[in-house]
C-alpha cells in the first residue's frame, strides 16, 4: 500500500502530560535484562514507567487519542525554541547508573540524562558539549557559570534553589532500604532506627544521606551509625560484604542490583520520601524556559516514558544487552528516500520548510541505534518502488504497504505500522454511512490517488473492481483529495483515522469519519532485493517496538503534530 490507513497504535498511550506519578507503578518486563547500578549521587531515580515494553502491534485498532485536555499547554511539535545551533556545554558525573556512565563494553558516557539532553537539543536545535565533574563541585560548578546546564539525578529542593536555577522536573523518585536477602531484623525505619547495631551506607551531600539522617534516624549528621562512601555502587558492595546493614535507593535501581545479584539483595518496607529530579542551570539562564518546553513535550509525546523503559528496564550496564547486539554499520551512509507527500509520515512542515515526519525520525533513531548516516533523498510515489529495486536508493518509505506482488519486486522490513482506513466525509454528510450506501448512490465520488492501497480498497471494497471508475476521482496526493472533499468535488476520501483526525483537528466544522475500519494493512520499508541492510533495521525496528520508541513516534505525530502549521 501507500498510505496510512488507521494506525494500529500501541496498547495504550499513556500521556505524562503532568509528569512522571510520584508513587512507582510500573513492574519490568518478563525476564527483562537486569539494571545494576554501580555508583549514585544525587537521589535515586524513579521507576515511572506506566507500560511494558509492547510487541508488534496488533490488528484492530486498540488505542484512543489522549483524553480530552490531557495535552492543554503542551507546546505542538515543531514549535520549539529555535536556539540557532548554539552551543550549550552540559556537565554530569559519569557516576550514576543509568542515568549517567561509561559503558563498560563500548567505553562511552551514556544513560538517561544523555539521551533526555541530546533529545532536548535535537527539538531546540542546539548542540551539547559534554563536560564532566564530581558531584561534590557541580552545583558551585554551575552556579558560577563554568557549566551551562547540570545533571546528576539532583533533587530540587529549597536549599539548592538558593543557588541554582533549576528546570521543571524530569523525573520523580522515592527511596526503598535494600537489605540483604537473608535480613529478618527489621523491615521498617523504626525498627532499623531501634537497633543500634545497625549500619546505614550512603554517599555525603546526598538527598539518600539527608533521608537517612532525618527519616531514620535521629537527625544528627554526623550519627556514626552512617557509614559513608565515595558512590553508591561501594555502598552495595559494604552491604554485600556485611559492613553495613541497609542503603537507601529508588525502587528502579534497586531492582537492577537485585537482578545482578539476586540471591544476596532485596527490599524491604515502604517507600521513604519523594524527591523530584531537575537539570541545574546558572541562575537567570536564558536556556531554563526552552528546556522547560521541551521537557514538557518529551512528557506529553511519550518520549520520556521510552527513556525509562530503555535504561531502567532493557539495559544492562554490567552484561550485553538487546542494545549491545544491535548490528554496528560502522558509520555507513545509507541512502533512503521518501515523497515527501504524506503527512505526517513524510512532508514538508509549512512552518519551517523542512522535511519532517514519522519515517524521518523513525530511520535517523534506526541509524543511531546501529551506527549509519542517513543520506535523505525525495522521489514521487510512481517510481520510489522501481528506483529501490534497481538499487538507486538503498531504503524507501511512504507508508507502502507488505504485499506479495511488492515482494517480488524489493524487500521488506518487518511490519512497522498496522493500518486500517476509514471513510472521511464533510461534517455535514448524511446520504451514506457504509461503503454499501456510498455504492448505492451513481452520484457519489471517492477522491483517492492512483498505485496506492486507498485507490485499491476503494475500487474492490466500495466499488464495482472496475480502476477506471469514472466515480474515483485522482489527485496528485491526500491532501489534494481532502481539499476536493470539502470543496464538494468529492464526497469520500478512504484514510486512516488517525490521519483523518489531523484534518478534522485543522478542519473541525468540516470533516468527519463515518462507518468502520476497510481493511488492514501492514507497512514496511523496502529494500533493493538482496539488500544486507534487512537484517540490522528489522533488529532495530524491534527494539524500537519494545522500547517504546515507535509508541512515542506514534504519539508525537498523530496526536501532536498539526498538519495546519498553524
Amino acid at each position: 500500500m501507500k498510505r496510512i490507513s488507521s494506525l494500529i497504535l500501541l496498547a495504550t498511550l499513556a500521556l505524562a502530560a503532568c509528569g512522571p506519578a510520584a508513587t512507582p507503578t510500573a513492574a519490568p518486563p518478563t525476564e527483562a535484562p537486569s539494571v545494576a547500578p554501580t555508583e549514585a549521587p544525587a537521589m535515586a531515580p524513579v521507576e515511572t514507567p506506566t507500560q511494558a515494553p509492547t510487541t508488534a502491534p496488533t490488528a484492530a485498532p486498540t488505542a484512543a487519542p489522549p483524553e480530552e485536555g490531557a495535552l492543554a499547554g503542551v507546546p505542538k511539535t515543531l514549535r520549539l525554541p529555535d536556539l540557532g545551533g548554539r552551543t550549550v556545554v552540559a556537565v554530569t558525573g559519569n557516576d550514576y547508573t543509568p542515568l549517567n556512565f561509561v559503558d563498560p563494553l563500548t567505553g562511552k558516557a551514556v544513560g538517561w540524562e544523555y539521551d533526555a539532553v541530546n533529545e532536548i537539543c535535537r527539538r531546540l536545535n542546539c548542540t551539547v558539549d559534554w563536560q564532566v565533574t564530581s558531584w561534590d563541585t557541580m552545583i558551585a560548578a554551575v552556579q558560577e557559570g563554568q557549566f551551562d546546564v547540570g545533571m546528576d539525578g539532583i533533587t530540587i529542593t529549597d536549599e539548592r534553589k538558593q543557588q541554582v536555577d533549576f528546570s521543571i522536573p524530569y523525573m520523580v523518585s522515592q527511596q526503598f532500604m535494600l537489605v540483604r536477602a537473608d535480613e529478618e531484623r527489621f523491615s521498617t525505619p523504626e525498627e532499623f532506627a531501634a537497633d543500634p547495631n545497625l549500619l546505614i551506607g550512603s554517599q555525603t551531600g546526598t538527598t539518600n544521606f539527608y533521608v537517612a539522617v532525618y527519616e531514620v534516624l535521629d537527625g544528627n549528621e554526623a550519627n556514626p551509625r552512617i557509614k559513608l562512601f565515595e558512590n553508591f555502587g561501594a555502598a552495595v558492595q559494604a552491604l554485600i560484604a556485611g559492613d553495613v546493614d541497609m542503603v537507601l535507593m529508588d525502587a528502579a535501581s534497586s531492582r537492577g542490583y537485585i537482578g545482578a545479584n539476586p540471591d544476596k539483595l532485596k527490599i524491604v518496607g515502604e517507600p521513604l520520601g519523594t524527591e523530584e529530579f531537575g537539570f541545574i542551570f546558572t541562575p537567570g539562564s536564558d536556556l531554563v524556559e526552552p528546556f522547560n518546553a521541551a521537557i514538557t513535550q518529551m512528557k506529553a509525546d511519550g518520549y520520556l516514558d521510552y527513556l525509562n523503559t530503555r535504561w531502567f528496564f532493557l539495559s544492562d550496564p554490567n552484561a550485553e544487552d538487546v542494545y549491545d547486539r544491535l548490528p554496528d554499520l560502522g558509520g555507513r551512509t545509507v541512502v533512503a528516500v521518501t515523497g515527501n507527500d504524506y503527512t505526517p509520515l513524510n512532508f514538508v512542515d509549512p512552518l519551517t520548510g523542512k522535511a519532517v515526519g514519522w519515517e524521518y525520525d523513525a530511520v535517523n533513531e534506526i541509524c543511531r541505534r546501529l551506527n549509519c548516516t542517513v543520506d535523505w533523498q525525495v522521489t514521487s510515489w510512481d517510481t520510489m518502488i522501481a528506483a529501490v529495486q534497481e538499487g538507486q536508493f538503498d531504503v524507501g518509505m511512504d507508508g507502502i504497504t507488505i504485499t506479495d506482488e511488492r515482494k517480488q519486486q524489493v524487500d521488506f522490513s518487518i511490519p512497522y505500522m498496522v493500518s486500517q482506513q476509514f471513510m472521511l466525509v464533510r461534517a455535514d454528510e448524511e446520504r451514506f454511512s457504509t461503503p454499501e450506501e456510498f455504492a448505492a448512490d451513481p452520484n457519489l465520488l471517492i477522491g483517492s490517488q492512483t498505485g496506492t492501497t486507498n485507490f485499491y480498497v476503494a475500487v474492490y471494497e466500495v466499488l464495482d473492481g472496475n480502476e477506471a471508475n469514472p466515480r474515483i476521482k485522482l489527485f496528485e496526493n491526500f491532501g489534494a483529495a481532502v481539499q476536493a472533499l470539502i470543496a464538494g468535488d468529492v464526497d469520500m476520501v478512504l484514510m486512516d483515522a488517525a490521519s483523518s483526525r489531523g484534518y478534522i483537528g485543522a478542519n473541525p466544522d468540516k470533516l468527519k469519519i463515518v462507518g468502520e475500519p476497510l481493511g488492514t494493512e501492514e507497512f514496511g520499508f523496502i529494500f533493493t532485493p538482496g539488500s544486507d541492510l534487512v537484517e540490522p533495521f528489522n533488529a532495530a525496528i524491534q527494539t524500537m517496538k519494545d522500547d517504546g520508541f515507535i509508541e512515542h513516534l506514534n504519539t508525537r505525530w498523530f496526536f501532536l503534530y498539526e498538519p495546519s502549521g498553524q
